[in-house]
């Protein structure tokens, strides 16, 4: 038996993404998939206002390319009806992977009221790919980003991505425990001056934490002030994830005013993992 081939690109394949939506008290987006084939086989699916709860232009193609396979073993005499099909896309999740926090376990953290995104990027393709799909999300919000990595990734570029993309309010480079032991892990110090570096070659205005500006934050985080750092970006080495969480949501609540601010963990898996840990701690 000859296996069809068939490619999300194919003319009869479509795909809008209508909005943003709430689905079991997360983000998610709605989108419309039509599929049209018609060669020495045929697909045909059409699905309207279906919710993904996994984010992104990139995710609604591999929802493509899941129901395209289900339509494929339809064929085959599997039964797969379209009401299964919506329904396995709709509840399809993966940890880390721009998974918004629901309101309850952000104020778990500690964080009442806090938007929280956690997302494994770690290169620099995937940073762009999260920095882009943030834009699509929330495209007027504040945003402040958590960042731990392993030492064998390419920290430069990833920072470059994240700041010549839109303005970040804050940065928090921290640490968090790598599988292949402290050898892997990069300390928060060195991933700090990375985004120094990156900032002053973009010509992006920083604070960083060798100011005394930041050391007064540091003790008490309502002090902070949305205009004197209106223009500039605050780029701060702090081993404690924790810490990095409850300064960073801080700023985000000073700046952010009656507007909507995103707290974003990304860098790693293992960052996220230790947030999703903190959840059942």
């Amino acid at each position: 038996m000859c296996s069809p081939v068939v490619s999300t690109s194919d003319a009869g394949i479509r795909a809008t993404i209508n909005g943003l939506s709430l689905f079991n008290d997360r983000p998610c987006q709605t989108c419309d998939i039509t599929i049209q084939i018609e060669r020495d086989f045929q697909l045909s699916l059409e699905l309207f206002d279906v919710s993904l709860c996994m984010i992104g232009s990139h995710q609604l193609q591999n929802a493509l390319t899941a129901a395209c396979a289900a339509l494929c073993l339809r064929n085959q005499g599997w039964k797969i009806s379209d009401r299964s099909i919506r329904a396995g896309l709709q509840s399809t999740c993966l940890v880390g992977r721009s998974q918004f926090l629901t309101p309850k376990e952000a104020e778990t953290l500690g964080l009442p009221g806090a938007t929280i995104l956690l997302d494994g990027a770690h290169t620099k393709d995937s940073a762009k790919t999260l920095v882009d799909t943030i834009q699509m999300t929330l495209p007027e919000a504040k945003l402040a980003i958590i960042v731990a990595m392993a030492s064998d990734k390419d920290h430069l570029a990833f920072a470059r991505e994240f700041l010549s993309g839109r303005k970040l309010e804050a940065v928090f480079l921290t640490e968090a425990d790598v599988a292949g032991g402290k050898t892997r892990i990069t300390p928060a110090s060195v991933l700090r001056d990375c985004w120094i570096q990156a900032s002053q070659e973009l010509g992006i205005n920083i604070v960083h934490d060798g100011l005394a500006e930041y050391q007064d934050l540091l003790q008490d985080p309502s002090t902070y002030s949305p205009r004197a750092s209106e223009n500039s970006t605050l780029i701060a080495g702090e081993y404690s994830l924790a810490v990095s969480m409850k300064v960073a949501n801080q700023i985000l609540r000073t700046k952010s005013d009656n507007q909507t601010g995103i707290l974003v963990i990304t860098g790693s898996l293992h960052i996220v993992s230790s947030v999703l840990a903190s959840l059942h701690n």
